[in-house]
């Protein structure tokens, strides 16, 4: 998937690439009430930290191996 602009490359994990219905937009998202792993932040790419959020899906999947 080629992502287009800034805005979208937000709406989009930087892991699996899939939307990552982040709601931080709105004020609030599963993601701030939820520990995301250290290891698994160091994959997320140097152009993406802090631009994207990791889906629900794959800090889950991370965190059951």
């Amino acid at each position: 998937m080629e992502i287009k602009n800034k805005q979208d490359e937000q709406r989009y994990c930087p892991l699996c690439k899939e939307l990552n219905h982040c709601g931080a937009d709105s004020g609030d998202c599963w993601c701030f009430h939820t520990e995301i792993p250290t290891e698994l932040l160091d994959r997320v790419p140097i152009e993406l930290k802090g631009k994207a959020c990791i889906c629900q899906r794959c800090v889950e999947a991370f965190k059951k191996h």
